[in-house]
């Protein structure tokens, strides 16, 4: 399966360098054609755990879904996981700016 080429994106190698998955085998986090069911089930669990206490797990994440990327496990999520996220983003209604009421003393007033 040929990678995709994101020459283009803009990279911030610095937090690449401190990921927990520098220096792992690619093919953990990259799925072989054809691969489906338990075994690929298996391999992305596996590529997932070393995500799950990863130090740069929110910016692997966030480059993930803002560069569109198609294929592998980033930031702990798979491709399809990305596309369904960014599927649920675009149907929700953009959230207005909650502002919360501070009084004189600059508590917050108890919910009634």
């Amino acid at each position: 399966m040929p990678m995709p080429d994101h020459s283009h994106h803009h990279i911030n190698p610095d937090w690449q360098h401190r990921a927990s998955c520098r220096g792992a085998d690619t093919e953990m986090f990259f799925s072989p054609d054809g691969e489906r069911g338990s075994v690929r089930a298996q391999r992305e669990r596996a590529a997932k755990q070393i995500c799950q206490d990863c130090p740069v797990l929110a910016q692997c994440r966030a480059h993930a879904l803002a560069a569109s990327e198609a294929y592998g496990i980033w930031g702990g999520m798979s491709a399809n996981e990305r596309a369904r996220h960014t599927r649920t983003r675009r149907r929700q209604p953009a959230h207005r700016a909650y502002r919360v009421p501070i009084l004189d003393n600059g508590r917050v007033p108890a919910k009634e």
